[in-house]
């Protein structure tokens, strides 16, 4: 993204630079707090500030099959988006590999109440996300690097935008991408044996090899648990199959670093340093790369 657009879009979607519509239970951010010249900045690039739409558990997953078919999108093209995240080079990457992932995995089904939790037990869609959503702000923090592949519209704005993106110019990870990607995977796959997710995420930070905050290099390492190539204790993932979010999430119950907490979760909560990295499915995704 332009980095004078990404400077606007920061102001425009500022705490508390909005008003609440109440009807729709949404934020509205105004654009009359923006100077004249960032108001045509914004418009130059054709960025719209409040994109609303309105979702149900069947209308979500409708759209998502109907992206299975864009030949933009594919293993390849959400791997080399997801290195140019890890890299740098394109932060907005970051979320493809999780997204397609639930994307291509999409399939009609009913909304099945979980046990334990509140949302369908097939695929997480909780009932408190259907609704009115602001797309734009959705962009905007997937563009800052923020992972939102986890989540069904999440999943589906993050694709549709990055189809467009793709169709004018493919993403390609630069080199300094494919050394910063192969450095993190050394770092998991080299991990002493006792570390913890929160100890390696520390560790991380420490060593400064991924940019960003500690959200986005959480993001990365969630995304990378969701497909299996980071494993956890509790159960086995893969690239090509769909595990049951209620199944995934139960396994939270069985770990002691997610009681209490909402920001560890299944799977990358149940990683641990002795598990290393799945090399089958990180050749999977990843083999042109590494």
């Amino acid at each position: 993204m332009n980095p004078k657009l990404l400077k606007v879009l920061k102001k425009l979607y500022k705490h508390p630079n909005y008003t609440y519509d109440a009807d729709r239970r949404i934020s509205l951010y105004r654009t009359d707090t923006l100077s004249s010249d960032e108001q045509e900045l914004i418009l130059q690039y054709h960025w719209e500030a409040n994109a609303l739409d309105t979702f149900t558990h069947d209308s979500i997953h409708k759209r998502l099959i109907s992206l299975q078919t864009l030949p933009v999108l594919s293993w390849e093209s959400a791997a080399a988006a997801f290195i140019a995240g890890v890299g740098g080079s394109f932060p907005r990457g970051i979320s493809s590999l999780e997204s397609y992932h639930r994307m291509i995995h999409a399939a009609a089904h009913p909304y099945e109440q979980a046990d334990k939790f509140i949302c369908c037990g097939v695929c997480g869609f909780s009932a408190h996300s259907a609704g009115w959503k602001n797309l734009s702000y959705l962009r905007y923090v997937l563009h800052l690097g923020n992972a939102y592949g986890s989540d069904s519209i999440g999943a589906l704005v993050d694709l549709t935008e990055l189809a467009e993106m793709m169709n004018e110019q493919p993403v390609r990870p630069s080199a300094e991408d494919i050394a910063v990607f192969r450095s993190l995977l050394q770092v998991l796959d080299e991990a002493p044996a006792n570390e913890t997710p929160g100890q390696l995420e520390k560790r991380l930070t420490a060593m400064k090899l991924v940019k960003g905050t500690a959200g986005i290099r959480r993001g990365i390492l969630q995304s990378l648990a969701t497909v299996g190539i980071l494993p956890n204790v509790i159960v086995e993932l893969y690239p090509d199959r769909w595990t049951n979010k209620e199944i995934i999430m139960n396994g939270e119950l069985q770990l002691s670093n997610t009681r209490g907490r909402s920001d560890m979760q299944m799977p990358w909560a149940g990683w641990q340093g002795e598990l290393g990295l799945d090399h089958n499915k990180l050749q999977q995704i990843f083999g042109r790369w590494i």
